[in-house]
């Protein structure tokens, strides 16, 4: 089995629903990080907050595979794409796969853009401390401090909400 770590996140409706029946569906959970409440990113004006986590998963199979069933529980959501970045009700990257690396335009792996968001590093801290250091190490310092302090906000813009969904 590849070990496998997937961000999840919502900002429209049920946000915390869309992510439990997201995790639900998935094949081979094998531990999900706390919820945390973030800021949009590169969002348009007016764009809610998010609800994000990173769910560890076996899966078995090659990259198309997988891709389909990042999309399968997006459409599950009724997520629409209307604009890039627009608010919407699931969002799931694939943010690593067992060490595969990956420039294909469809699923580029390690995401291209995880080591530069805290809503990816702080719950992927919660499962996997060594791929988060590796991934931003002064970002996992920063977030690792402020939780040993007990702060809900453990890093600019992103706080503790939820614990683990499974």
């Amino acid at each position: 089995m590849a070990k496998t770590f997937l961000a999840l996140g919502s900002n429209l409706g049920d946000r915390m629903g869309y992510l439990r029946r997201a995790i639900l569906a998935l094949p081979g959970t094998v531990r999900c990080s706390m919820v945390y409440e973030t800021i949009p990113v590169n969002a348009p004006e007016g764009s809610g907050q998010f609800l994000n986590a990173v769910v560890e998963i076996d899966f078995e199979a090659d990259t198309s595979r997988l891709l389909a069933l990042v999309n399968q529980l997006e459409t599950a959501a009724n997520r629409e794409r209307l604009e890039p970045n627009a608010p919407r009700t699931l969002d799931v990257d694939v943010i690593f796969v067992n060490g595969m690396v990956s420039d294909d335009p469809e699923m580029t792996i390690p995401h291209p853009r995880c080591r530069e968001r805290a809503f990816v590093v702080a719950p992927l801290l919660d499962l996997d401390s060594t791929l988060a250091e590796t991934l931003n190490p002064e970002m996992a310092r920063l977030i690792a401090i402020s939780r040993e302090r007990g702060d809900a906000e453990v890093f600019p813009g992103v706080v503790i909400y939820a614990k683990a969904l499974c």
